[in-house]
């Protein structure tokens, strides 16, 4: 079994439990990337998977100490198990193991133990990207969740809903990013490495910037039923806070308070206590502009259209 393998049974075993579940999550203030960090409410985990238990392992393991209140090693399953020296010292770090079946059953061999105290960092890595980009834990070869994609995606976002054209500092103001330098190192990204979707021009001395209009966002598919149908994202006007909503729904049916959960920058108190409140306004936009529908005889639940599938995938393709 290769790592990536591992990803979807534990996922699936973790969100039977409760948590929502982020790939390869990387955590500057820990020097390294989580395989997998999964949360509910306050509560923050990491698993580490590897095809074998290795030094390496548990090396990776111990990084997380005092960033995360559980931690879990994944493996898949041997007969001959491991030896007594290192059933001791993941039970003295308090390290749970997953053993993980090639027919995709995970069990317990041991639960991880709680760790009280544990800082915010992790919490504060995860975003809507990491729900949203499709990639596994244990990926290999690129494709991670960089700072850098992140601002990007959210600049694109940012140009793509307003239209028009911006300066670097108008972006700025909108645009949280990564950088140390913004101004200089934004505009360079823009200009040399996004230019595929990113259109410029000079006025007045100083650069702006706009989504590309060319037919660049345009995605064609089919609905649920089968059906040719087309979508264009800049048709549809959202706001930051219903972009966030739109990006954490899918096509299952979730209560607000699950859509809460997975916002990232919400905090853990107010998704549990409020969420259903914080989510009902953008969910009702986009039940309005025909992104998302509420079940017609489950209380509370809702899901993408056809429409919402179309423009989240556009937005993820971005």
């Amino acid at each position: 079994m290769r790592e990536s393998d591992l990803y979807d049974p534990i996922k699936q075993w973790m969100e039977e439990r409760g948590f929502a579940v982020f790939p390869e999550v990387e955590c500057r203030q820990a020097g390294g990337r989580a395989d997998i960090v999964v949360t509910s409410g306050p509560i923050v985990g990491v698993v580490e998977m590897k095809q074998s238990l290795t030094l390496d392992l548990i090396d990776q393991a111990l990084r997380w100490r005092g960033f995360a209140n559980y931690i879990w090693i994944a493996i898949p399953y041997r007969k001959n198990g491991y030896k007594q020296f290192v059933n001791m010292v993941l039970r003295d770090y308090g390290i749970g193991v997953l053993f993980v079946s090639k027919h995709g059953t995970v069990w317990a061999e041991w639960n991880a133990r709680f760790m009280r105290r544990a800082v915010p960092h992790l919490q504060k890595s995860l975003t809507e990207h990491h729900l949203t980009s499709g990639i596994k834990g244990g990926h290999s070869g690129g494709g991670y969740i960089t700072p850098y994609r992140i601002t990007i995606n959210k600049v694109k976002h940012f140009l793509r809903r307003t239209g028009g054209w911006h300066s670097i500092r108008e972006i700025l103001d909108h645009c949280e990013t990564h950088y140390a330098s913004p101004r200089a190192s934004l505009a360079k990204a823009l200009q040399e490495y996004e230019a595929q979707w990113c259109e410029k021009k000079k006025e007045g001395g100083k650069l702006h910037f706009r989504f590309r209009l060319e037919g660049t966002d345009h995605q064609e598919g089919t609905d649920r039923s089968g059906n040719r149908l087309s979508s264009t994202s800049a048709d549809v006007t959202l706001s930051e806070k219903q972009l966030s909503v739109l990006l954490v729904l899918s096509e299952e049916w979730q209560t607000p308070t699950r859509i809460a959960r997975k916002l990232p920058g919400l905090h853990p108190h107010i998704a549990e206590t409020k969420g259903s409140l914080y989510v009902n306004q953008p969910l009702k936009t986009l039940i309005a502009k025909g992104l998302a529908e509420k079940h017609p005889e489950r209380k509370g639940q809702y899901r993408l259209t056809s429409a919402g599938e179309a423009m989240q995938r556009n937005m993820m393709l971005g």
